[in-house]
């Protein structure tokens, strides 16, 4: 269940158990300005997970993106390492 629904379901059933116990227009108004109070709130947060969403994807990316250059890097020394130490060992059989 969506949020919206879900805070549209609340307020549907504020106004059913309100009804009957006798609620005046007073109440049902501010009742109405805490949802309206509640849903702004929760788009605001909404936003603000949404931007930090985002800016988790940028250093996951970011991230990402060093980790291949190390790759490349640790794979371009060990293969000059392996190239000196066949050097080396064709240097020793000469000796």
């Amino acid at each position: 269940m969506t949020t919206r629904k879900y805070l549209t379901c609340a307020l549907l059933a504020m106004f059913v158990l309100a009804g009957p116990i006798g609620c005046g227009k007073k109440e049902v108004d501010e009742l109405k300005t805490k949802v309206e109070n509640l849903e702004k709130e929760l788009a605001d947060t909404n936003a603000k997970l949404l931007e930090a969403d985002k800016q988790a994807q940028a250093a996951k990316a970011a991230a990402e993106s060093d980790l291949k250059t190390c790759t490349d890097e640790l794979v371009k020394v060990k293969v000059d390492r392996d190239r000196c130490r066949q050097d080396l060992k064709a240097l020793k059989k000469r000796r």
